[in-house]
């Protein structure tokens, strides 16, 4: 910076366009400013009112943009005011002071020991969804209806739960916005309108081969490195969020597997997961040349790197692709693992070596899976010489 700069104004420009007059058919002074909710420079506007003298209208002009200006130097922000200024408290805080008043009403015996211990099950995971994915200084006030949908579809998705439990995260929400939104850090509940999933048990939407096919030219021509995060959730079953988290050193391609370490499981267990054949040269050439330290997918169109990868771009990149070629919306990213496992058991592999491969905890969890197709009788039974008389 020379001397002769001023660095008021040299930040003016970044923060704020300074406000200016606009003699239209109504007079209005307008600057824009960056609204921290969503980092871009937004306009804002304030009538002038009519006098009988424009020389006297304007003179009133020039000291409102004078006071506006004034104050846009010194730091002030028209999106940050005294209405909402608790909406720039961070929901990792929030969730603190939400637990803190509940423990109160706990000690003076005005809420059930198990309703708190409830509370605070889903603000841990709450919290854990916050550290994942980028959010740990996201702000209450950016807690929208797109945010809370995307948590559910983590909680549904990624964490595999039914849809019950979905629904209980969804009621643990809107308790916590209405807790909000009565001390004032929010002004409306961005869960009210988000509906309850029948509670039934989850539908399974199976990606068939010809529709596989396209996805795989698409991305072979597109993005290679996204085909390859692709492949590697088919094949080897493994979450969005954890495959944001894998790193290079954790694919061992002489023994042939991923080791998912505790820190990264959904479950919290460490556990190998078999790396298939063909899936061996698309992960050999996506790892030449990358260091053990950097992220297995990185930030950077999707390449090994030192950057973390957002899970939302995952999915974000998988619609681009559906829109493109027209496919249908159930097809969604969550499908290619329940593709990948439904097609492991219609190729014959044994139910316990899938429940592995997809480290489910238990049996039953993988048996959902199996399609009514490949379903036979039990020949013992079939067999059996039995007279009803």
């Amino acid at each position: 910076m020379t001397t002769s700069q001023n660095p008021v104004t040299s930040r003016v420009f970044i923060d704020f366009i300074p406000a200016e007059l606009r003699e239209n058919k109504t007079w209005e002074v307008i600057y824009y400013c960056r609204n921290p909710f969503t980092d871009e420079l937004e306009r804002k506007r304030h009538r002038v009112k009519p006098l009988n003298s424009k020389t006297e209208r304007r003179k009133l002009a020039r000291r409102m943009i004078l006071d506006i200006n004034k104050k846009l130097e010194k730091g002030w922000n028209p999106w940050i005011t005294e209405g909402n200024s608790k909406s720039f408290t961070r929901i990792t805080e929030a969730i603190i002071i939400f637990l803190k008043k509940y423990g109160e009403q706990l000690k003076k015996e005005d809420l059930r020991p198990d309703t708190y211990r409830t509370y605070k099950s889903f603000a841990n995971i709450l919290s854990i969804y916050l550290a994942e994915n980028d959010h740990v200084d996201t702000f209450v006030g950016r807690m929208d209806e797109a945010f809370v949908v995307d948590y559910l579809d983590y909680i549904y998705y990624d964490r595999d739960t039914s849809s019950r439990t979905r629904n209980n995260h969804l009621s643990f929400i809107v308790t916590l916005c209405e807790f909000l939104i009565k001390r004032k850090y929010m002004a409306i509940n961005p869960a009210i309108s988000i509906p309850k999933m029948p509670e039934t048990a989850k539908k399974r939407m199976y990606i068939p081969p010809e529709a596989r096919m396209a996805i795989f030219r698409f991305f072979q021509r597109s993005n290679p490195s996204f085909l390859v995060l692709c492949l590697t959730c088919y094949y080897c079953l493994i979450r969005r969020t954890e495959l944001t988290k894998l790193k290079v050193g954790d694919v061992y391609l002489r023994n042939g597997i991923i080791y998912v370490e505790t820190g990264i499981s959904k479950n919290r267990r460490s556990k190998p997961v078999t790396i298939p054949k063909k899936l061996l040269p698309y992960l050999k050439r996506h790892l030449k040349d990358a260091a053990d330290h950097h992220y297995l997918f990185g930030k950077v169109n999707f390449l090994p790197g030192p950057e973390k990868l957002r899970p939302n771009r995952i999915t974000d990149h998988w619609g681009y692709m559906r829109n493109a070629l027209k496919l249908k919306k159930e097809y969604q990213w969550y499908s290619l693992k329940d593709s990948g496992i439904t097609d492991l058991l219609k190729a014959g592999v044994p139910t316990i070596d899938v429940k592995n491969q997809a480290r489910h905890h238990s049996i039953t969890q993988t048996e959902a899976y199996i399609p009514k197709e490949i379903l036979v009788a039990e020949k013992t039974i079939q067999n059996l010489d039995l007279d009803f008389i």
